[in-house]
């Protein structure tokens, strides 16, 4: 995963409990990790989009949403 191995891990558990929208997920990854910044993030799922890891789609508001591939919304835990 190169520079962004750790950011792309960090993702993939904070999407684990469903859907979450870009500023959600840098949240969800800060608590886990606490040091990375926008540009990581999106480099992160750039890269997990990629390998068809993480999904995303377009919000009713037009902001981007992310998931786990494979998931649907209500897909248990």
């Amino acid at each position: 995963m190169g520079r962004f191995g750790e950011t792309a891990m960090w993702v993939l558990v904070a999407l684990r409990p469903g859907p979450a929208s870009a500023t959600g997920l840098l949240d969800a990854v800060r608590d886990l990790d606490g040091r990375i910044g926008p540009a990581t993030l999106f480099g992160a799922l750039a890269r997990l989009e990629r390998l068809s890891l993480v999904h995303s789609t377009a919000t009713s508001a037009g902001a981007r949403a992310y998931r786990l591939a494979g998931r649907s919304e209500g897909a248990p835990a």
